[in-house]
Parts: structure tokens; C-alpha cells; sequence
């Protein structure tokens, strides 16, 4: 008994709580989201049967739903417009995540702190990407919608 609640007490003090703990959680995240998902369908069908037995019209489902509806005309455009907004703020949140760290590492004197800097890289890259391919998109949207060259 004693060895157990040894290693139980021990147990909190491993470097590796923090990681595994967050494993858990996102399983845990997951196997509701499944739960959730299979109950409202679940609700969705029994609906369904009652308002069949009642004689009354039946609820379309999202599905149904989504597939009546149709997208806009301008939907090109505006997917452009949102991956350019995008790109233009995880830019500018990268950018601004390097200057936090020099300017932290400036006002502390300590010269490891700008290793952060680092991280902003990532949300920078991903911006420069993202930026790239609204560009990309819009040249082949244009080169789509352009008239046929005559000769």
C-alpha cells in the first residue's frame, strides 16, 4: 500500500504531467464532440419519426439544407479577400511578436530573450504563404475570366 501511494505522490512531480495531461484533455475534446455529434443526430432522427407518425412535413435536415442553398456570386472574391486579411494579420502578429521580444530582451539586459523572436517566425512564414497564394488565386481567377486571345 505504501509503495503505491509512493508512486502516486511521485507521479505529480514528473516533468511529463503537463504534456500528458494535455493529451488527455484533447481526447477528452474529442470523444464529446463525437458523443455530442451521434446524440443530435440521434434527437434529428427521432424528430423526424414523430413529426412522420404525426403526419406532418418533415424537418429538412442540414444537409438537405445546404445543398438547397447555393453560393453567392461573389464568393471568389471574397475567399481572396478573407486569405489576404489573414495573411496581412498573422503577418503583422508575427512582426510585432519579434519586436515584444527584442524590445523585452532591450529592457531586461538579458540576451536569451530574444530567442522568442524565433517564434515569430511561424505566424510570419504563414502570412507570407497565405499572401502568396492570394495572389496565385487571383492570377488564375484572372487568367479564367480574361477573353480569348484572337489572332
Amino acid at each position: 500500500m505504501t509503495l503505491a501511494l509512493a508512486l502516486f505522490t511521485n507521479a505529480w512531480d514528473s516533468p511529463f504531467i503537463v504534456p500528458v495531461a494535455g493529451c488527455f484533455m484533447i481526447l477528452g475534446i474529442v470523444v464529446a464532440s463525437v458523443i455530442s455529434g451521434t446524440r443530435t443526430r440521434e434527437m434529428e432522427s427521432q424528430e423526424r419519426l414523430a413529426a412522420i407518425a404525426k403526419g406532418l412535413p418533415v424537418p429538412p435536415t442540414h444537409a438537405e439544407i445546404a445543398a438547397s442553398r447555393e453560393l453567392p456570386v461573389g464568393s471568389a472574391s471574397r475567399r481572396q479577400a478573407n486569405i489576404r486579411l489573414a495573411g496581412l494579420i498573422l503577418i503583422c502578429s508575427g512582426i510585432g511578436l519579434m519586436l515584444m521580444c527584442a524590445l523585452i530582451s532591450a529592457i531586461l539586459r538579458v540576451p536569451e530573450v530574444l530567442c522568442g523572436s524565433a517564434a515569430g517566425l511561424i505566424p510570419l512564414g504563414i502570412g507570407i504563404g497565405m499572401l502568396l497564394d492570394a495572389r496565385i488565386q487571383k492570377r488564375d481567377q484572372e487568367a479564367t475570366t480574361a477573353p480569348p486571345a484572337t489572332y
